[in-house]
């Protein structure tokens, strides 16, 4: 009997009609909406002067849940076109949620008279322990959120567990 990823890989996925310049195109303007969207929420949080960055945690949360529940919908329902998963998954959300802010804090704590060069006197620097325990509460969370919605995805559009193995793989 074939598993259930034997049976979403048998089934036709819906047309592209995206050339791969197209496709280029797209994902590059996607990136640019959730790169532009992450910069004004977090301007609008006024994250500058927290010791912790809540609002890039927060968006990154988000950001998780929203790609796990693309990806759980793409897994299940097959007719999500395939420039569904690059615009939106890679693009848009891949600018929206990263790593970056984190880095940046890091490279504040460690180098704490670089970091008063380069920004304003009212900017708050983490301590090394908030960096590191932001990395392990975003590393926890962020992977719980991809998780929930890969589930989400997957529940909503298709099947879960032993369901799948006997509806076929979800709609077609």
């Amino acid at each position: 009997m074939p598993t259930t990823e034997e049976n979403a890989a048998a089934r036709p996925r819906a047309g592209s009609d995206l050339s791969l310049p197209a496709l280029v195109f797209w994902v590059a303007v996607a990136g640019a909406c959730g790169a532009v969207l992450r910069l004004l929420l977090v301007e609008l949080s006024d994250e500058q002067y927290m010791r912790f960055p809540w609002a890039t945690l927060m968006i990154n949360l988000a950001g998780s849940g929203a790609l796990g529940t693309l990806v759980g919908l793409a897994h299940a329902w097959r007719r999500l076109p395939q420039w569904a998963l690059p615009v939106l998954g890679t693009g848009f959300l891949g600018s929206f949620t990263t790593f970056s802010a984190v880095i940046l804090a890091g490279a504040a704590a460690q180098q704490r008279d670089l970091f008063a060069q380069v920004a304003s006197s009212l900017v708050v620097p983490p301590e090394m322990w908030e960096v590191g325990a932001y990395l392990v509460i975003s590393m926890l969370f962020c992977t719980a959120a991809s998780a929930a919605g890969l589930t989400l995805g997957r529940a909503v559009f298709g099947c879960t567990g032993m369901d799948c193995a006997h509806a076929g793989g979800g709609p077609r």
